[in-house]
């Protein structure tokens, strides 16, 4: 995973950053075995590595969102904060 220092609490430890002082923007690890056999592949045979960007953590960083949540919730009065933004 890569972590980034909380620019909420500056790694004071908040909500946000769950009082570690940072916030994971990049996850990984290995693909579940269980996953391949769903989908015809041997997991004897073959592995897997997995990992995605978190866009919505680099918002979070970015405008100084303060929950997840928010990013989600499809709620105009937030989602007009951010009109014209470039």
């Amino acid at each position: 995973e890569v972590d980034v220092g909380c620019t909420v609490c500056k790694g004071k430890g908040c909500r946000v950053c769950k009082n570690t002082g940072w916030l994971e923007i990049l996850g990984c690890g290995m693909v579940d075995p269980n996953v391949f056999k769903a989908v015809g592949i041997d997991p004897e045979e073959y592995t897997g590595f997995a990992f995605g960007l978190g866009i919505e953590r680099i918002a979070m960083l970015r405008y100084q969102i303060t929950d997840i949540r928010l990013l989600f919730a499809n709620d105009l009065r937030f989602n007009l904060q951010f009109r014209g933004i470039e």
